[in-house]
């Protein structure tokens, strides 16, 4: 058997005609592996590409010009992001081995548990990443999980380690003219410039208080003009109406009111987003529109934007970050620390740094 620690596994089999990638995370996650789809698919160009992803990623497949096909990730043991059921999950993995792949790409953490996953799809060969100092198992291209600032970079050594050198780091978020066309009947009408917020996060570590973001926008708006466009998912309404109901003058409340696709189409519209490391906030950075994020226990050397002007990262140091909890037992000093006026003028900044106020 081929050594599975060498480099090249793509070179070494047969023309991969059908390809299985395994990526079943946050909105996020998926984008910051985007510049590795766009590399596989460079290097395999005939190969038909299929995601493994959560619910949300269909819409992304389809407008993506690096994946072919989507599939539901239906739960596995020790990967958290969906919850487990032994029969549904049965039932993908016989219909994924009658597939017949020719290569699975574990693109999901170190492998403890993913590379199971990988492996029961039943490819002709299946390579990810494993921890450092582990036997790569069955896997017939094994790459330590290498310890990379960037996510972007990390992923990206993998396909590297494959065979499929990188084209570039830049996030993708394809948008389709109806998705363009949708955004514009949504923000029809509303004075120009408009200022983005986008409140929520997946846990309490990663949230700036609600009460901060509506003052930020309101003195945003108080020395730029124009509206406050605030962007959520159906699951955080609550939040952007607690926001919505804080801030004075011209708001329109967008939370639950699109699909993803769409709510990227704002985004591109926005003279500015002010958030927290989120999924939005990276759909902004593959968009270039000048956003400030707020970190709190996660890490903004692995999840920041990319290092261009229109960019900016509040971030107050602490010797927990980056932190796993869902809930802070010490205070959230990571977020209590960032000021309204820290975020209104790092939000200045950025809109100047990228030019004109109006966007299209």
């Amino acid at each position: 058997m081929d050594n599975p620690f060498a480099p090249g596994l793509l070179q070494r089999l047969p023309p991969p005609r059908k390809v299985v990638v395994v990526r079943p995370a946050r909105i996020g996650d998926v984008l910051c592996a985007t510049p590795a789809f766009r590399a596989l698919r460079r290097a395999l160009p005939e190969a038909e590409i299929t995601l493994v992803a959560l619910r949300f990623a269909r819409d992304l497949v389809a407008r993506s010009p690096s994946l072919d096909r989507y599939e539901e990730f239906p739960g596995f043991p020790g990967m958290a992001e969906q919850f487990f059921e032994a029969r549904r999950a049965t039932a993908f993995f016989q219909r994924m081995q009658a597939e017949r792949f020719d290569l699975a790409v574990q693109l999901y953490g170190s492998g403890v548990y993913s590379n199971p996953f990988a492996l029961l799809l039943g490819a002709r060969a299946t390579a990810g990443f494993i921890r450092p100092g582990d036997p790569p198992g069955r896997l017939d291209g094994a790459l330590p999980y290498p310890e990379l600032p960037r996510e972007v970079e990390r992923l990206l050594a993998l396909t590297t380690f494959l065979g499929a050198p990188p084209r570039g780091e830049e996030l993708e978020f394809p948008l389709w003219p109806e998705d363009e066309a949708a955004a514009e009947r949504l923000l029809a009408g509303l004075e120009r410039p408009l200022l983005g917020l986008h409140p929520a996060g997946t846990e309490a570590t990663k949230r700036w208080r609600l009460e901060r973001f509506a003052a930020a926008g309101a003195a945003l708006r108080a020395a730029l003009g124009g509206t406050v466009v605030l962007i959520a998912g159906p699951g955080e309404r609550p939040l952007a109406e607690a926001v919505a109901a804080a801030l004075p003058g011209p708001c329109v409340n967008l939370a639950g009111r699109t699909s993803l696709p769409v709510a990227g189409a704002v985004i591109r519209r926005l003279a500015v987003l002010l958030t927290n490391d989120s999924g939005p906030a990276h759909i902004a950075y593959a968009l270039g529109t000048p956003t400030v994020t707020l970190f709190g226990g996660t890490d903004p050397r692995r999840w920041g934007p990319p290092p261009r002007p229109g960019h900016r990262v509040l971030a107050h140091p602490v010797p927990c970050r980056p932190c796993e909890s869902d809930a802070c037992p010490i205070g959230y000093a990571c977020l209590e620390r960032i000021t309204v006026e820290q975020v209104v003028q790092a939000a200045q900044e950025a809109v100047g740094s990228a030019g004109p106020l109006s966007r299209a």
